[in-house]
């Protein structure tokens, strides 16, 4: 999970690079937002692998994410992705660069 969380800041910190988005107060609160969002989903994810009784560990992967993998991408594409939908149209560049496009990379990384 700590390796996870740590892979997405460091994607994240490449597709700021990328888009040109400074690190300032606001983007720092949107990489603390992406670490708590993904130890959440990951730590969701490996609960159930580790609760379950399948005897593989493929059959225990295949069991955690057809119970809790459903949990978690319809958790974040609910929450997250109508809060981008909004935040799209929003004329302030400070809405539409810390966190539209911050938003939009926490979803998809």
């Amino acid at each position: 999970v700590t390796f996870t969380a740590a892979v997405i800041i460091v994607n994240l910190l490449g597709l700021m690079y990328v888009w040109d988005i400074s690190l300032n107060a606001v983007s720092l609160v949107n990489l603390v937002m992406a670490v708590g969002i993904s130890v959440e989903f990951c730590s969701h994810i490996a609960r159930a692998f580790t609760v379950n009784r399948q005897p593989t560990r493929v059959e225990r992967a295949k069991e955690a994410l057809a119970k809790m993998g459903s949990s978690v991408l319809s958790g974040i594409t609910l929450t997250k992705f109508s809060g981008i939908l909004v935040l799209y149209f929003a004329k302030s560049q400070i809405f539409e660069v810390f966190y539209f496009r911050l938003y939009l990379g926490v979803v998809l990384i």
